[in-house]
Formats: C-alpha cells, structure tokens, sequence
C-alpha cells in the first residue's frame, strides 16, 4: 500500500491486487452502502493516519473517488473539501471510473488486428466508437464486461488513455468519427 499526501487536502492510497486481497475486497465490490466496504475505507484511514501522523477530519465531508489499475488493484483519491464545516454529519461517497475505456493506436494494421483479438477473447463484446485524432485511431469501448481482459488486449496494442487525458466528451467534439456504433463488429465483417 502506498500512501501520499500531495495538497493538505487530499490522500492519495495506490493498492496492489494483493493488498485488495488482503482487504478481502475487489474494485467492483467498492460501494460505501455496503458495510464491508465502509470497514476496508477505515481500515486504509488508520493506515493513512499512521503513516502520515495526521488524521482526515472525520467530523466534515469526505470524498473518496476510485480507479482500478490493470494489476488489478486500485488507487484511491480521498479529498477533505475546503469549505467543510466543523460538526457537519459526514458524507462519504465511493466516485468510480466511467465505464469507458479508451486506445490510442497508430496504424490501421494494428487496429484491425485489436479488433480481431477482442472479437475472439471478449463476449460479449462491449459497445464501441471509433474516431480519428490527431492521425491516431481511437476506439472508444462502453460498459465492458471483462474490463480487466478489455485493458489488457487493448494495451497489447495501442496505448491506454486516462480520463483525464482523452475524455470521450473532448473526442466527440474535437475527433472525427469514424464509426458511431459497433466500431468492433464492423472492423472485422468477414472474419
């Protein structure tokens, strides 16, 4: 478990897939209704408190927001907004990554045979969009069933993108469009 602290405000905890093992919880289990996931969020506080010698206010609101990394364990972003009053009830939600993944690649070569591999290795198949960005296919995948066998394939060829890099929403306006629905599907018609 890693545990920084970059602002005053904010904690950032990386976890390894065996620390979530340890936790005895997985990144899809996250969910701060469910009392097994409130134990390991105050679990991973303590950690942080002793760490860092310093305690997250727990007497004001607390934001927590979740992503899962491909190892598959997940980083954890804990934010004490400013302008949280002391004696608030405190309010903490678990925010997790869109259910988007995104891939840059380079050539047409590789995108086909991207295409290809998930068509074999994924069912079902998630949605998918295709545009043109800056001389780059980008394939745009939906709601993934195996989301950890959907970044593995599309690291195998092209680069995954995060959020904050290429949103879908920047994409959409600044890319062009190559195939709106079923990008996938009609890649690899005939094979």
């Amino acid at each position: 478990m890693k545990i920084e602290a970059p602002q005053e405000n904010k904690i950032v905890v990386e976890l390894t897939a065996q620390d979530m093992a340890e936790l005895d919880i997985t990144y899809e289990e996250l969910d701060y209704r469910n009392i097994e996931t409130r134990r390991v969020i105050w679990t991973i506080l303590d950690r942080v408190r002793t760490t860092l010698q310093r305690d997250i206010d727990p007497s004001g609101k607390l934001l927590i927001e979740s992503i899962p990394t491909p190892d598959g364990g997940c980083v954890l972003f804990f934010t004490v907004p400013q302008e949280t009053a002391v004696g608030l009830r405190q309010v903490l939600r678990i925010q997790k990554q869109p259910p988007y993944l995104l891939c840059t690649l380079d050539t047409p070569e590789a995108l086909f045979r991207l295409a290809h591999h998930l068509r074999q290795a994924v069912h079902p198949l998630p949605q998918s969009s295709l545009y043109l960005w800056e001389k780059r296919y980008v394939l745009l995948l939906h709601n993934c069933a195996s989301p950890q066998i959907c970044r593995m394939i599309l690291s195998e060829y092209g680069m995954l993108c995060a959020d904050n890099m290429l949103a879908p929403a920047v994409l959409r306006e600044h890319g062009k469009l190559l195939a709106e629905q079923n990008a996938v599907e009609k890649l690899t018609i005939g094979l």
